[in-house]
């Protein structure tokens, strides 16, 4: 295959759920993504928004579906596919009375990873997505959810795969587990893998992945470089005593990027002069000033700003 091949291209991706006692349910409709190889790419949505089904989809769970995939340049559910992705599931389901090790070469077989191999591999693996090797040979029924998740992480990395679906890789973890992640995320990255993340963790998203798109109702809304995304522009905090109408009509004359969020008018500005008329535009409207501050705008405020105000998602 070769290397120029986008290790993710979608056209026009829709589901539909078919509720049989209902009205058909759109999940997706009409998405349109494309992923290069080497980059880390963050998926961000509200619980509902479609970002589950999307990764199903792609990693040939769901079959039934309209538009174009091609997975590392092949259908998702094709053969040639899945032997080069990886997966941690948003759920995990590992049979009990098998260990840690066990379930690490069993993942390995079903890959065609040969035995000789998983020897080696499986302990560095262990190793490196952080679980104790006092856990490695113990039946896994009984282990805590943080260790559950690391060793979901190092099954996705079996095999060595060239794309890597990973769906909340740091739900359970401590501060220490999150940070851990991280920089295996971007020890991935230097070495030329390509990641496809889910994350509610904006913070964590923001310091490892190049680029995001934010999935709504199932659609996607935004997408881009996440730096010329979420810093391209200063914007200001107010908080007033009221929000009389003429007072925001009056803002959004002066800016084209102006929302009300739990209470907070946020304002778009060019630069940082552009808020020396606020002062006074709040006094001529009656109200009083009680906050007003200067801040870059990180990314759960492009979240907040772009989904934050809308309504329940889809299924």
């Amino acid at each position: 295959m070769a290397a120029s091949t986008p290790a993710l291209e979608i056209s026009g991706l829709t589901k539909v759920f078919d509720t049989k006692t209902l009205e058909p349910v759109p999940v997706l409709d009409g998405i349109d993504l494309t992923l290069e190889r080497g980059e880390i790419f963050g998926f961000l949505g509200r619980n509902g928004a479609g970002k589950t089904t999307t990764v199903k989809i792609l990693t040939g769970a769901i079959r039934d579906y309209e538009g174009e995939c091609r997975v590392l340049g092949h259908a998702p559910a094709s053969m040639e596919a899945r032997q080069g992705v990886g997966l941690l599931p948003e759920v995990l389901d590992f049979q009990g009375w098998l260990t840690a090790v066990e379930i690490m070469e069993l993942h390995g077989r079903l890959h065609g990873v040969p035995r000789e191999r998983l020897s080696d591999s499986v302990p560095q693996l262990l190793t490196r997505c952080g679980l104790a090797q006092d856990a490695w040979n113990r039946r896994v029924g009984p282990f805590s959810k943080g260790m559950l998740q690391r060793l979901g992480i190092a099954v996705s990395l079996v095999g060595e795969p060239e794309l890597v679906f990973l769906d909340e890789p740091t739900a359970n973890l401590d501060p220490v587990g999150r940070r851990q992640v991280r920089d295996l995320l971007l020890d991935l990255e230097r070495e030329g893998k390509t990641v496809f993340l889910n994350s509610h963790l904006l913070s964590d998203v923001e310091r490892t992945c190049s680029r995001v798109a934010i999935l709504e109702k199932g659609r996607i809304v935004q997408q881009g470089d996440i730096l010329g995304m979420a810093h391209v522009q200063p914007y200001v905090h107010l908080r007033t005593t009221t929000v009389p109408p003429g007072l925001l009509e009056d803002l959004r004359a002066m800016s084209d990027d102006v929302a009300v969020l739990d209470g907070t008018i946020v304002v778009r500005v060019r630069t940082a002069d552009d808020m020396d008329p606020i002062p006074s535009l709040v006094e001529r409207h009656g109200a009083r000033l009680r906050y007003l501050n200067l801040a870059q705008e990180s990314l759960e405020d492009v979240f907040m700003r772009i989904v934050g105000a809308e309504g329940g998602g889809a299924a």
